[in-house]
């Protein structure tokens, strides 16, 4: 039997949510949750989308907030200090709320955001290595250019430390 449509939009726009959770996102990529840091998230967004579906409309944002705050400490050892598991949750209680009348736009949002995202971060991915080349290339064209005579003072020079007027050596690079 399909689920109904209301409950995949919000499963989602959760699973979106969690994944651009800041602490989570750190708590995942550093492995605070240990190897199975990432099937944890999974889990915890699976017990977020359970509890909204057995309480309904009576969602309060404080007790979704204290299960985040309780998950993270326990999963992730994890004590947040800012106002990020509030914000979580409600931010999830809105979108539940909208995902129930039927309103997806929140859940349409976040997909474009996520889309965007990761365009961005495969771009920038590309553009950093393409940098990353071209600096290399660019230091090899330095090199290449230098006279060699240029290059005889810098060894002869590194033997002997130059000292200036005040008695300070002066450390050049070689």
């Amino acid at each position: 039997m399909a689920e109904h449509p209301n409950k995949v939009a919000f499963e989602e726009g959760a699973s979106y949510i969690f994944h651009n959770w800041t602490a989570l996102k750190l708590a995942v990529e550093q492995e605070w949750g240990g190897i199975d840091s990432a099937e944890k998230r999974e889990w915890l967004i699976d017990v977020i989308v359970d509890y909204f579906g057995k309480r309904g409309k009576k969602i309060d944002i404080e007790d979704i907030e204290d299960i985040l705050i309780q998950v993270m400490n326990d999963e992730f050892n994890t004590t947040l200090e800012d106002d990020s598991p509030y914000l979580v949750a409600k931010h999830l209680v809105t979108l539940f709320n909208q995902c129930i009348q039927g309103n997806y736009s929140e859940v349409e949002r976040l997909r474009e955001k996520n889309k965007s995202q990761n365009s961005y971060v495969a771009a920038s991915s590309c553009v950093k290595q393409g940098d990353d080349d071209s600096e290399d290339d660019d230091d090899d064209d330095n090199t290449d250019d230098q006279p060699e005579d240029e290059d005889e003072p810098m060894e002869e020079t590194s033997k002997e430390p130059l000292v200036d007027e005040d008695g300070w050596e002066i450390v050049r690079r070689k």
